[in-house]
């Protein structure tokens, strides 16, 4: 309660109008404690940020039941496209493309549970994720030279 009736009145009527969505909290936790995992470790990790996300993809096909949307992650010189569709198995796929195409690994942990799903990117930087159980994930890319930055993404769902 706040000295102003007037200020818990209108803390009230948004409450009701435009309540908290349900997990937000839990969610916001399970965020910070990948980021304090970073903290706390020894790996030297560089956070990419979100530059867009899209629901339509152009020029793309899908099956009845599926629907499919783009993210774009980006950090001092590196671009990763992710395109995740998912299906009504309740399992997504994600298709990546990280810019500059270059030798390294890539892999996604999912945020509430750790599960880790491995894979190389290409010579043309593309690498994929197939079979993945709805939840919250990073990616993390892990270049083969030597002195330079892994990255990772910030927590997205799917």
């Amino acid at each position: 309660m706040s000295r102003d009736p007037l200020l818990d009145e209108l803390r009230e009527m948004w409450l009701r109008r435009d309540p908290m969505p349900p997990g937000l909290l839990e969610e916001l936790k399970e965020a910070l404690a990948g980021v304090a995992f970073l903290a706390d470790s020894d790996l030297d990790y560089e956070l990419m940020m979100l530059v867009s996300r899209s629901r339509e993809v152009v020029g793309a096909r899908s099956a009845a039941g599926t629907s499919a949307y783009t993210l774009r992650f980006e950090a001092e010189g590196v671009d990763l496209l992710v395109r995740v569709s998912g299906d009504a198995d309740d399992k997504a796929r994600l298709d990546c493309w990280v810019v500059p195409p270059e030798e390294m690994s890539a892999h996604a942990t999912r945020v509430d549970d750790e599960r880790r799903f491995d894979t190389e990117v290409d010579e043309h930087g593309r690498f994929e994720f197939a079979g993945m159980p709805r939840g919250l994930y990073r990616i993390w890319l892990t270049p083969a030279g030597e002195g330079v930055k892994p990255f990772g993404t910030p927590a997205f769902e799917i």
